[in-house]
């Protein structure tokens, strides 16, 4: 099926009288696939400020380059370790924020911004945040079934306290370097991204060989295939790369930047509910994702066209990093068949 994303207005919100100085600072989420689901909100965000302020992000380093990619984004401010630092907090307090913004529902992520002295501090309560907060949002009900709206919305709803915002998934593209990928290997063009991980575990991970028979066909179609992937998911894509001959394995073998420039270079994309899904949508690659044990419209892709395969099982979603099914396990992954994906890329191509 092709997904749309379900976005809704969570409520009438009268906004916040907050004062700039010089910017906004956002604190953002802190994994990948989260950070790239709030990119909308974000944008909308930084439409409130004077053409004189900054828009800053303060983030887990390894997540700087998405930020930095983000052509709203005035600079990017990486932690090396859980928390804030002393050195981190002296560069963000250079920056003179007015107002800050917590993403993260995580009383640390809320402590990180009240270090920092920044005058206004807007978030949701919950979990002693409040403590923490100048201005604060209802807290953000969690829960274990399925989702009746996606949840950028609730980032939405943290911009729209700002200011009257578009409740809608746009924002500017994401810049990428493609000279990056021709010094990778990739020539040509008609490329698949394979990625077959996913850090949640192995609940979310299709199996490897049902991947495989994805890239031989495409290959036998006249296309190429290259397999994307963090260091721990090595040993699955040197697995599948020594049975297709020809295909380009860059797992464990590009940093962020360089991994956006290659799926910004493939043609389509084949993953499972992972950052390297929520990445391809961003850089506008279309693709084909296969969701077992989590929930489509509370996460899906967010960006360019995806079509998305959600098991029928009766047990999905449980939201569990391992299969708790002792018989049949993770049966919701298996029973979703190779010519199904093969199937959807082809509706892509039409």
């Amino acid at each position: 099926m092709l997904y749309t994303p379900k976005i809704i207005k969570l409520a009438e919100r009268k906004p916040f009288e907050l004062t700039w100085k010089n910017g906004l600072l956002l604190r953002s989420t802190n994994w990948l696939g989260d950070a790239l689901m709030t990119l909308p909100a974000a944008y909308q965000m930084s439409r409130f400020l004077p053409k004189t302020c900054g828009f800053f992000v303060l983030c887990p380093k390894n997540l700087v380059p998405l930020w930095e990619a983000c052509p709203w984004v005035s600079c990017a401010i990486g932690m090396e370790g859980k928390r804030i630092s002393r050195k981190e907090i002296r560069e963000v307090c250079s920056l003179s924020a007015g107002t800050a913004v917590v993403f993260p529902n995580s009383f640390g992520s809320a402590m990180d911004v009240y270090h920092c002295h920044i005058h206004n501090r807007v978030g949701r309560a919950g979990r002693f945040r409040s403590l923490l907060l100048t201005h604060r949002l209802p807290e953000w009900p969690r829960s274990k079934v399925s989702a009746a709206f996606h949840q950028l919305s609730y980032y939405l709803d943290l911009a729209a306290a700002l200011g009257k915002i578009d409740y809608t998934t746009d924002y500017p593209p994401l810049k990428t370097d493609q000279e990056l990928v021709r010094k990778l290997g990739m020539e040509g063009d008609n490329w698949l991204a394979v990625a077959p991980g996913a850090a949640f575990g192995p609940a979310k991970q299709w199996p490897a060989e049902h991947y495989l028979s994805v890239a031989k066909w495409h290959v036998a179609s006249g296309g190429k295939v290259v397999f994307v992937g963090t260091k721990a998911e090595m040993s699955v894509t040197q697995e599948l790369s020594a049975q297709l001959p020809g295909s380009l394995d860059l797992a464990g073998r590009t940093n962020l930047t360089e991994l956006m420039a290659v799926l910004a270079k493939a043609r389509f994309a084949v993953a499972n509910d992972s950052g390297a899904m929520h990445l391809a949508a961003a850089v506008g690659t279309s693709g084909v994702a296969v969701f077992g044990s989590t929930d489509p419209t509370a996460t899906g892709p967010i960006g360019a066209p995806w079509r998305l395969i959600v098991s029928p099982a009766d047990c999905r979603p449980c939201f569990q990093h391992t299969c708790p099914r002792r018989e049949k396990p993770y049966f919701c992954l298996r029973e979703i068949l190779p010519e199904q994906v093969i199937d959807e890329l082809k509706a892509l191509e039409k």
